[in-house]
């Protein structure tokens, strides 16, 4: 595995880094994921109308690991994937959640499908994870793909602003989290 083994640290704190946000996905994680649908295995040849598709197919997934966020540059939003949060959609709009993956034992997840920023996240004996796949690093890898992330984004941002999907979502999440309380009293 390129990055660094969860240490020690992690059982510890019960995952401090995973309850705040999911972890950022590379391009190459992505495309891992895209592969399993699509029968070729060159994405790049993909036009691109059809790269969206996939793109959005694999975050409607029933399965549902992953959500489009971003964050803000000096020339405006950057947009890339990230593990999805308990309780929301595809879209995030408040980047601060549990990870979709993380259970009383860990990540769900095997250490061969974890992204980028999940494999790059140095634990220490301080309890304060040093992430090592940087925005710097996201900007140069994400940078292809804006026309494609940023489409996706606003299109559904728009409509689930107006259908009251992030409503929804934070009252499911806010109920979640009572429940976790109530569980571990």
């Amino acid at each position: 595995m390129e990055g660094y083994k969860p240490g020690k640290e992690c059982a510890l704190c019960r995952g401090r880094c995973c309850r705040e946000k999911g972890c950022s996905l590379s391009p190459e994680d992505m495309k891992k994921e895209l592969k399993k649908s699509i029968r070729q295995k060159d994405i790049a040849c993909l036009p691109e109308n059809e790269l969206s598709e996939r793109i959005l197919v694999m975050l409607k997934d029933p399965e549902g690991l992953y959500a489009i966020d971003h964050f803000s540059t000096e020339s405006g939003p950057f947009f890339y994937l990230r593990m999805r949060h308990k309780c929301y959609t595809f879209v995030g709009i408040d980047a601060i959640g549990e990870c979709v993956a993380l259970t009383e034992e860990g990540c769900t997840l095997p250490e061969e499908r974890r992204p980028m920023g999940g494999r790059f996240l140095e634990s220490n004996e301080k309890m304060q994870c040093v992430q090592h796949y940087t925005r710097e690093m996201m900007r140069e890898d994400w940078k292809p793909y804006q026309k494609i992330l940023s489409y996706i984004f606003e299109e559904y941002e728009r409509k689930f602003q107006e259908d009251g999907t992030f409503d929804r979502c934070d009252a499911a999440y806010f109920d979640w989290m009572k429940s976790q309380r109530e569980k571990n009293r």
